[in-house]
């Protein structure tokens, strides 16, 4: 095509995808501020589940809502028979909001402290440019799932309700916003980047009394107490120096009184590994010294071990894709290999299991003003709101038109 004796190129997907990116970035911040107001439990995001299916259907996107769940399944139709997902979790933490935003949480007790609300409302806008996009190379699906924050979590759900098949899933994107990254630049990893998950639940059952005469009780206190505290040589000198792993203790429960010997104390914590041979051990590990312990108390204990998360792996040809695609759209500066291994736990690692996968690292921080996830002041730069629609959307289409080989 030719004007003024001048040649016009066709606009490339990449020209397009920017192009629509700079046109919606406005409603992407929008809808992220009307999600942050409705922040809701894992498993009850009835809310968050009306409004992000309203957006859907209004983009004239297909939904298939999971019976018996909040989980959204949407499907974008395009030529050629390769799929790529995008995932969103939309479930928020039980924490009491500290921001003072225009648009803080209007639910009680609850808050959107680990950024979800800025992931679903990237999804949708990926969503909305791809189905906008012309000749998209192959069908996008894009998940919406409940419950990431609380074991066993929503992702098993979906992949149960279809997620991944009809057709198969060819590979799956995730995106997660991190403070810790400044905002312009994105991370992505190969190989495991998060650790697994588990919680456990202690009961240390001692004989009660009176405080006067502790020699007569078996104190469940003392007896918590020093297994807290021999509890960290589990890690410092039963588990291998280069295989990490974490093992806390975050909630005791116990006494009634400060005159009353405690017969009962509950102790709940976390339990993260690397590997899933270490993951194995763990368990048994606790358990032995907790039987040494009480026994030498002469006291009893019960033991819950509650298996949650494993790591999360990304694949190594997905995410070359996906860097590759990122430095065009930010350039070779702004992305970063790696930001290193993470003990914290992603049910993403469900997903990423059965289809090769990865997860994007949005920078949101805000310089001096930045908090760390799961905090009361947590909060976002929102000009990365349209950096991750734009390295998410071409990321998708990369993967689409290149497809998945290696």
């Amino acid at each position: 095509m030719s004007k003024g004796g001048k040649t016009l190129r066709s606009p490339t997907a990449r020209d397009q995808i920017l192009a629509l990116a700079r046109r919606i970035e406005p409603k992407v911040i929008s809808i992220r501020r009307e999600l942050h107001r409705i922040p809701e439990a894992s498993f009850g995001e009835v809310k968050t589940h009306k409004r992000v299916c309203t957006y859907l259907r209004k983009a004239g996107i297909k939904v298939k809502c999971i019976t018996g769940s909040t989980g959204i399944i949407a499907t974008i139709r395009g030529k050629g028979k390769r799929v790529v997902a995008l995932r969103a979790d939309m479930d928020a933490l039980n924490i009491q909001e500290e921001t003072r935003l225009s648009f803080a949480s209007v639910h009680k007790g609850y808050m959107h402290a680990c950024g979800h609300d800025a992931h679903m409302a990237i999804v949708l806008g990926a969503g909305v440019i791809l189905n906008r996009l012309q000749n998209l190379p192959g069908n996008l699906r894009l998940i919406f799932q409940p419950a990431e924050e609380t074991p066993p979590g929503g992702a098993l759900g979906m992949i149960k309700a279809g997620a991944l098949k009809a057709p198969k899933v060819d590979a799956i994107l995730g995106i997660h916003v991190d403070p810790a990254i400044p905002t312009g630049k994105v991370a992505v990893n190969v190989g495991a980047i998060s650790a697994s998950a588990d919680d456990f639940r202690i009961t240390i059952k001692g004989r009660g009394g009176h405080g006067s005469s502790p020699h007569k009780c078996v104190d469940a206190i003392v007896i918590a107490c020093q297994f807290v505290s021999n509890l960290q040589s589990v890690i410092s000198r039963m588990v291998g120096a280069l295989d990490s792993a974490v093992v806390s203790v975050g909630r005791i429960t116990g006494g009634a009184r400060s005159n009353i010997i405690a017969d009962k104390v509950v102790l709940e914590g976390t339990i993260r590994a690397r590997n899933e041979t270490t993951r194995r051990k763990l368990p048994r590990l606790i358990r032995q010294m907790l039987r040494g312990i009480t026994s030498a108390y002469g006291a009893d204990y019960e033991f819950e071990y509650i298996k949650g998360y494993p790591a999360v792996v990304c694949d190594e040809t997905v995410s070359q894709v996906v860097k590759e695609a990122c430095t065009e759209i930010l350039g070779k500066r702004n992305v970063i290999t790696t930001q290193g291994f993470e003990m914290g736990g992603e049910d993403f690692a469900y997903y990423a299991r059965l289809v090769p996968g990865t997860v994007i690292f949005l920078g949101v921080g805000k310089g001096k003003k930045t908090y760390p996830l799961h905090h009361a002041k947590f909060d976002i730069d929102e000009r990365a709101l349209g950096i991750g629609v734009r390295v998410l959307s071409y990321s998708a289409y990369q993967l689409l038109d290149q497809g998945i080989t290696g």
